[in-house]
């Protein structure tokens, strides 16, 4: 039993493996100078702003020859977000003594996951288009649900009153014009238009939406580089016992809760299993809390997650 376990998790990671070569191939090549952090930047934002979101466009366009989405994944999904964050606020405050607000970026840390630069290649990649469904749910709530939940909780802690209708309704402004969001949004309604997509036109997006998966992890490897193991490793640790390995059993649990399908219960949990996303080192920078621990938590995270990722996914035989 141990050894079919053991060829199980080796199956698995050695599939998951050239994603995860991929980040370190840029971590390499911006650490021997082959390339700038501000190239890093500049491919981070191409991938964002442009191939990730024809790659979602194309995925979508073809979506409504696929099982319609058990809407039961957002409540798994974020359900599981809303507790953990919960219980790293109560850790936070317990354990390391972090006041409100790097309690709320630290509860953040340990929910908020690398789901476009690193989900979106993995999910295609180990479960193809089948989870499109699912993971289109995920990636079109995630923004505005996560920072719109960030600074309540933000401005709750530092009394300013603030106002949920217009902290709402900002955050669903910003969620329409997220490049990610606006890429499902065209690809669904081409998908129901039934339109045929001209030669030319297919195998221009099919070019672009190719080169999504490996510019954007190569991105993630250099961005990586900006980060630093410093004097955070109590506070790192946690966030990556919580991100890494707490999340995905809260999101399994609450996926059998549920009753999700099988696709959509390896969609949720692989999102689940994702390292520590750059949105909360930029919500560190924003609130300026915490910095240091969410920039440290990034690296060890990713690091990891090449190993823990599949290994979760195996144990709960859902790879």
């Amino acid at each position: 039993m141990f050894a079919a376990a053991m060829e199980l998790f080796l199956t698995n990671f050695l599939a998951a493996l050239p994603l995860f070569a991929l980040i370190a191939i840029g971590y390499l090549a911006a650490t021997v100078k082959l390339v700038t952090p501000a190239i890093g930047q500049a491919l981070s934002k191409f991938a964002f702003n442009i191939a990730l979101p024809i790659l979602l466009f194309r995925l979508m366009s073809d979506i409504t020859h696929l099982p319609p989405p058990d809407w039961n994944i957002a409540l798994a999904f974020f359900g599981s977000c809303f507790l953990v964050f919960a219980i790293g606020r109560f850790l936070g405050h317990r354990f390391l003594n972090l006041n409100s607000d790097e309690r709320t970026i630290f509860g953040m840390a340990a929910v908020f996951s690398n789901n476009v630069q690193l989900g979106i290649p993995v999910a295609v990649a180990l479960l193809g288009q089948e989870a499109m469904p699912s993971i289109a749910i995920i990636f079109s709530l995630n923004g505005f649900l996560m920072w719109t939940l960030v600074t309540i909780a933000i401005e709750l802690g530092r009394a300013k009153s603030p106002s949920i209708l217009t902290t709402v309704t900002k955050g669903t402004l910003q969620t329409i014009r997220n490049p990610i969001v606006i890429g499902i949004i065209l690809g669904f309604l081409w998908s129901i238009s039934n339109l045929s997509m001209p030669v030319p036109m297919a195998k221009t997006i099919a070019m672009m939406a190719d080169a999504a998966a490996p510019v954007a992890l190569f991105a993630v490897g250099v961005g990586l580089t900006q980060y630093r193991i410093t004097a955070n490793l109590s506070t790192t640790l946690l966030i990556t016992f919580l991100k890494l390995g707490l999340q995905p059993l809260v999101v399994y649990g609450l996926c059998r809760i549920f009753n999700l399908g099988h696709e959509a219960m390896q969609a949720t949990c692989l999102l689940a299993c994702l390292p520590v996303g750059v949105n909360v080192y930029i919500m560190a920078q924003e609130f300026k809390v915490m910095q240091g621990a969410t920039a440290n938590s990034l690296l060890v995270t990713t690091a990891l997650a090449s190993v823990t990722m599949p290994l979760i996914m195996s144990c709960l035989g859902l790879l």
